[in-house]
């Protein structure tokens, strides 16, 4: 036999890290991407609503990309996002803790 079993089983669990680190890195630059896409869809979007039409008396920034009628939907839009950081933050602390013993 080549190694003792300590030193077999050291070698797994460093191969395991380096696979383990190859896949968190590979989901990284997939989430990277999917991210970059989406702002760049996202400003993409903004700027077709918009429109070219800008008025001279709004003061506020992004006063031109939405009209006084469309804050129920900010709201509901802004409260979706927060709900989903809280929902991805839970699962990542449960996901932790399941795994820690």
């Amino acid at each position: 036999m080549k190694y003792t079993k300590e030193e077999a089983l050291k070698r797994i669990n460093q191969r395991a890290k380096v696979i383990r680190r190859r896949h968190q890195r590979k989901v990284t630059n997939v989430l990277a991407t999917f991210a970059s896409f989406c702002l760049i869809t996202l400003f993409s979007v903004i700027g077709a609503f918009s429109g070219s039409e800008v008025s001279g008396n709004q003061i506020e920034y992004g006063a031109f990309i939405l009209s006084a009628g469309n804050s129920l939907y900010m709201l509901i839009a802004v409260l979706g996002f927060v709900l989903g950081v809280c929902t991805t933050l839970l699962v990542l602390f449960y996901k932790r803790k399941k795994y820690r013993f």
